[in-house]
């Protein structure tokens, strides 16, 4: 789980901008196609996990609720039975209503996490897909700026190295394409940054239920 988290964290961080300089310093359309390859499938394995992910927040809240109206219930039996003066059925009652308050508390928990991870993937997938939409809509534009780059034989570590060799067409294609990876970083960074600490989290808490589990499987706890 901590690696398919990884994965994430290192798609969700990588800027357009920076997708763009990788695919120019190594003069190969290859670099954006590899992103775009790694994100779809990374985005159609998270919207599957998100199908299991979503039975079980409703399953889990669903839990939450019934324990936490059984001790409901059982806050007002324990009134009652004081009121009657029932001492050890008050007392019973209140063992009861402890257990299901305990019970209660941890699914709400375990609800709050996977609700987290349920809105954390989700909105990797929002992101991704942005990021994907942006990177396909210039794909044919970097191509002709890599064929430029090639008919130039510049060693291109940036964008801002063909400015400084190009001609009035292939300006016009620069500025475009730098426009819009520009634009869109500036529109999706907030969230972006956001996300990957957020992915971090998650990456963190899953490393850990991983070792846990080895734990327990060492020890030969079911």
């Amino acid at each position: 789980m901590a690696s398919i988290f990884q994965k994430l964290g290192i798609l969700v961080s990588a800027t357009l901008h920076g997708i763009m300089d990788r695919a120019l310093e190594a003069n190969s359309i290859g670099v954006f196609d590899e992103y775009i390859r790694q994100a779809e499938g990374s985005m159609t394995m998270v919207r599957e996990a998100l199908i299991d992910l979503r039975a079980t927040v409703s399953t889990l809240q669903r839990k939450y609720d019934e324990a936490a109206d059984e001790a409901a219930k059982l806050d007002l039996q324990i009134d009652t039975a004081l009121k009657t003066s029932k001492e050890s059925v008050a007392k019973a009652l209140m063992m009861r209503m402890n257990n299901q308050m305990d019970i209660a508390h941890t699914y709400k928990e375990q609800y709050e996490r996977q609700k987290r991870a349920f809105d954390t993937l989700t909105e990797v997938v929002q992101i991704l897909g942005a990021k994907v939409d942006v990177l396909k809509s210039q794909r044919d534009q970097v191509v002709t700026l890599l064929q430029l780059v090639k008919s130039k034989n510049l060693a291109a570590r940036s964008i801002k190295d063909i400015e400084k060799i190009s001609d009035g067409r292939a300006a016009q294609i620069v500025e475009k394409v730098k426009t819009e990876l520009d634009l869109a970083d500036s529109r999706l960074e907030v969230a972006t940054s956001r996300l990957s600490s957020q992915v971090e989290n998650e990456i963190a808490d899953a490393t850990l239920e991983a070792q846990l589990e080895e734990r327990r499987a060492r020890l030969g706890l079911g």
